[in-house]
């Protein structure tokens, strides 16, 4: 797995920033047309294969450019919002940084973005914040709550739950990591938050979400549990019980003894502050430095060969290609 700038926890989780959409406002004209003329040339002077496409939609971009890699990464520009009436100011960046960081283009990208652009009008909108760590899929289980909740199962091990919505505060997502991305070695199953980076921790909507530790439940420290709350439990951690379907009072107590059979998947204050970090370093370059080694997307083009008639003319001597 490539990570930029991945945080590990005490409770072996990785923490990571795994998605990123940036606005930007660039008022100068000149900028503009300046950095229209550097999109233009990428694909001429570089490892990227440009596509690009206009739109008048109210609320799109006027111009979008999706730039791709030669190792399949790719990120998103739109220029130039359409508006009542068009706002050629308006930039927005949509990208992952654990993918796109380290390659050359999106650095200069990013940079001349940063160094133009009205400081005190860039926003970072949202950020996927991912937190992975190594367990089977089928150990892991996000908790519904009073969100919209989806479930797309096609096994066991590859089950992805949706809860929320990126249009109401932020959308979780509990999926296989190691079947999506085709990864080999040990499992990795990956909760995924979409975050407004301007809501305060203690006001994001954290989800519940756990990852058995054992099934097997010791009866000696269940003694304050009802014959009844022991078979629940036991379903619950084995993972044929849905624990939100039950009573409150239930809930809540079951709960309470799962804490010595699961590990509940939780981010800290302190390495949230750190994700926040982050994210400034990237709003900040080239005035901060992002910590990553850069890949050098320059593209080796071959000479173009020349007919024969006119490299054996190049070799001969000078007084022969004169004589008469």
């Amino acid at each position: 797995m490539d990570y930029y700038r991945p945080i590990y926890t005490n409770d072996s989780l990785t923490l990571s920033i795994d998605g990123l959409v940036i606005d930007y406002y660039m008022s100068n004209p000149k900028d503009r047309d300046e950095f229209a003329k550097m999109l233009s040339t990428l694909d001429l002077r570089y490892a990227v294969n440009s596509r690009h496409w206009s739109s008048v939609r109210i609320g799109t971009f006027r111009e979008n450019l999706t730039l791709t890699f030669a190792d399949g990464s790719s990120f998103y520009i739109g220029l130039g919002l359409n508006e009542v009436k068009p706002n050629f100011g308006r930039i927005r960046l949509d990208v992952n940084p654990n993918h796109c960081v380290r390659h050359q283009v999106f650095q200069i990208i990013l940079g001349y973005l940063n160094m133009t652009c009205k400081k005190f009008r860039t926003t970072v909108r949202r950020f996927d914040l991912a937190i992975d760590l190594e367990a089977d899929r089928a150990d892991v289980e996000l908790l519904k709550d009073h969100r919209a909740y989806t479930e797309i199962r096609k096994s066991q091990t590859d089950r992805t739950q949706y809860l929320g919505s990126r249009s109401a505060g932020g959308r979780i997502k509990l999926y296989n990591k190691t079947v999506e991305s085709k990864l080999d070695g040990p499992p990795l199953t990956r909760l995924e938050l979409t975050i407004d980076p301007a809501t305060p921790y203690q006001e994001i909507r954290w989800p519940k979400a756990y990852a058995i530790k054992t099934k097997q439940a010791q009866l000696d420290e269940l003694t304050h549990l009802t014959d009844t709350e022991r078979a629940l439990l036991d379903g619950v951690l084995a993972g044929h019980i849905d624990l939100t379907r039950l009573g409150r009072k239930t809930r809540l107590k079951l709960e309470q003894y799962m804490g010595n059979y699961v590990q509940w998947i939780t981010v800290s204050p302190s390495d949230y502050r750190q994700i926040l970090n982050h994210l400034r370093t990237l709003t900040d370059y080239p005035n901060a430095d992002l910590g990553v080694d850069t890949v050098l997307d320059k593209l080796l083009r071959p000479q173009p060969s020349l007919p024969a008639w006119i490299e054996e003319a190049e070799k001969s001597p000078v007084d022969d290609q004169l004589a008469v």
